[in-house]
């Protein structure tokens, strides 16, 4: 039961983000093409390495259905590949279709790429692009669609907003005239004239919003596809096996490997949850802990012999008094909460146990864990 009464004064005093800060690594572009036009279902490529994204560019028109789709791309290496997002995009006017798909942590020796429309598609075009260095898990970011564009002579690729530093833009536009090239002060490389259209990448050094934009001839309608893929993290040199987390399988592949890792995030991983995990049951994470845990502190009950138990909620006052937060009773004054969530904001509070007692609860706290 919980205490009506103060039989103890539990201040929670301190709450802390132990946090290791990450590096994004550079994306670099592999290969790009060739292109194959109006050879659906097939497409020839160098063969892919390991552990790299695949983006499959894919334009079908003009004067065709719009209603057509791409049902499935796949690859003699067994890649899995997948939409990027609401990636398809269509131009009325013209009858054309624009799509982008894609494959992550390729498998090695990928050479043909196999694109099945909804239906047969004799006047198509797709440009593959292979990067190192991408997002292994989850790679993509953000989706930019514009459907039936005006006639221009200075066609504007979907405009799209990263949401870190480091990615790799990828843009197409199928255009009424012809593309003749990337407008003066644009940023994007042109990766090939395939059937007029345009097909370009960014790699983005900073976070922004990036647009592609062509010359065309004669002035036509268009539609455009664009995607961004963001780069892997590394926390630092110490991320021996480049997973994004600094733990037990590096200080193992350091040892192993006689490499010496003075890194701060490799320190502070060794001395706050291995060390902890040695000499302080409350403090200690798991080994597969990720970039940030919240560490709590707080005065001593004034009454002896007690434990104390943590509660966790996502709104203020929103606790389980049922349900702590630790899975044994805490006989120290300090707790560190393993299992957060990227830019979740939490809220905490501790009571003191003396027997089948609960004191009242500390005050509040709350702690926003970063987004990266």
């Amino acid at each position: 039961m919980k205490s009506q009464f103060c039989m103890c004064r539990v201040i929670l005093a301190l709450l802390t983000v132990m946090s290791v800060s990450a590096l994004a690594q550079t994306i670099g572009l592999v290969q790009v093409g060739p292109s194959c036009a109006t050879t659906f279902p097939s497409c020839t490529i160098s063969a892919t390495g390991t552990g790299h994204l695949i983006v499959v560019g894919i334009q079908i028109g003009g004067g065709v259905s719009t209603a057509i789709t791409i049902n499935s791309v796949a690859d003699n290496a067994g890649n899995v590949y997948r939409e990027a997002g609401a990636a398809r995009s269509i131009d009325a006017t013209a009858g054309s279709v624009v799509d982008i798909w894609y494959a992550q942590n390729s498998n090695a020796g990928a050479t043909t790429v196999t694109i099945t429309p909804s239906t047969t598609v004799t006047n198509g075009g797709a440009l593959i692009w292979e990067f190192s260095g991408a997002n292994s898990s989850a790679p993509l970011d953000q989706t930019a669609v514009l459907n039936s564009q005006a006639s221009s002579a200075t066609p504007s690729g979907a405009g799209i907003t990263t949401t870190v530093a480091n990615e790799v833009v990828v843009s197409l536009a199928a255009v009424g005239g012809n593309v003749t090239g990337i407008a003066s002060g644009n940023s994007f490389v042109s990766d090939s004239s395939l059937k007029g259209n345009g097909w370009a990448h960014l790699i983005t050094t900073s976070a922004g919003t990036f647009a592609a934009q062509w010359n065309e001839s004669p002035a036509g309608t268009f539609a455009s596809s664009t995607a961004t893929f963001k780069a892997a993290t590394k926390l630092n040199a110490c991320d021996l096996n480049s997973d994004g987390l600094v733990n037990v399988v590096d200080v193992q592949l350091a040892t192993n490997n006689y490499i010496s890792c003075t890194s701060q995030p490799f320190l502070t991983f060794v001395s706050n949850v291995i060390t902890s995990a040695l000499t302080l049951p409350s403090m200690s994470c798991p080994v597969n802990t990720g970039m940030h845990t919240a560490s709590l502190s707080w005065t001593a009950s004034t009454t002896s012999g007690v434990t104390y138990n943590v509660y966790r909620a996502t709104a203020s006052g929103a606790y389980n008094y049922a349900a702590p937060l630790n899975s044994i009773p805490i006989s120290g004054t300090t707790f560190s909460d393993c299992s957060v969530t990227l830019g979740q904001t939490y809220f905490y509070v501790v009571t003191a146990v003396s027997g089948s007692v609960q004191s009242v609860s500390s005050n509040e706290t709350s702690v926003t864990i970063p987004s990266s």
